[in-house]
C-alpha cells in the first residue's frame, strides 16, 4: 500500500543546511570502534559493552549505536521520544536512494518496524516490499522508558536487495537520522540530521 511521504520527508533539507553549517543539530563525533563485551539483544535496553560505535545528536535526545559480528549489522536507536524513531543508511542528495528502517513501541510494548527506501529528495519513502523488494530486518526489539523510546534491530550488512544500502564494515559511511512524537509512520519529524560513522571492522 502506498503510503505517501512520511516523517523523513524533510529530513535531508535539515540535514544539508546542519552539513553546510558545519554542525549536526548539536551532534557529538561518533566514538571511535570498539570491541562488544557482552552478547547483543534486541531487548530496548543498551547495555555497557553492547556496541562498538555509538553518537549522540541533538543535545543527548538522539544516540544511535552499531556492532558487526559476521556480516550481520546491529543498531540501537534511543530517542527523548514516545513516538517514533529512525535511522538511515546511503543514499543522498537528502533522501534520494537512502535505506531507511523506522520503528516505535506501542503503550502495550508492541514494536513497529519497516524497512524503507527513499526514491526522491524529500521522499516518499516506502516499504522495500512496495517496490519488489524484500523485509530485511531480521530481528527487533524496544521499549519506551520514561521519556525516552529504544529500539533494536539487526540486518545483514549485504542483505542482496537492490533497495538496501550496502553497509561496509570498514570506511565510513552516510548515517541520517529523525525522531517524531506520534507512534506511526505519517507524521512529521521533529529533530532530524546526518553524520558518517565507520564500523572499523568485522
Amino acid at each position: 500500500m502506498m503510503k505517501g511521504i512520511k516523517p523523513l520527508a524533510l529530513v535531508l533539507m535539515v540535514a544539508l543546511l546542519a552539513a553546510s553549517a558545519g554542525c549536526m543539530g548539536g551532534s557529538g563525533a561518533p566514538s571511535r570502534p570498539g570491541t562488544p563485551t557482552v552478547p547483543w539483544k534486541p531487548d530496548g535496553a543498551i547495555s555497557p559493552g553492547e556496541y562498538s560505535v555509538n553518537f549522540t545528536a541533538d543535545n543527548g535526545e538522539f544516540s544511535a549505536f552499531f556492532r558487526v559480528e559476521n556480516g550481520t549489522l546491529f543498531v540501537g536507536m534511543k530517542a527523548e521520544t514516545r513516538g517514533w524513531l529512525a535511522v538511515g543508511f546511503g543514499g543522498g542528495p537528502g533522501m534520494k536512494n537512502t535505506d531507511i528502517v523506522i520503528a516505535y513501541v506501542l503503550p502495550a510494548g508492541t514494536v513497529k518496524i519497516s524497512d524503507d527506501y527513499s526514491t526522491g529528495f524529500a521522499g516518499p519513502h516506502n516499504p522495500d516490499t512496495f517496490y519488489g523488494g524484500e523485509e530485511s530486518i531480521i530481528s527487533y526489539g524496544g521499549r519506551e522508558e520514561g521519556d525516552f523510546t529504544v529500539v533494536e534491530f539487526s540486518r545483514k550488512l549485504n542483505t542482496g536487495d537492490r533497495y538496501d544500502f550496502e553497509i561496509p564494515a570498514n570506511g565510513s559511511f552516510r548515517v541520517i537520522w529523525a525522531y517524531g512524537r506520534t507512534d506511526d509512520f505519517l507524521s512529521d519529524h521533529v529533530k532530524a540530521g546526518q553524520t558518517y560513522i565507520s564500523l572499523g571492522g568485522g
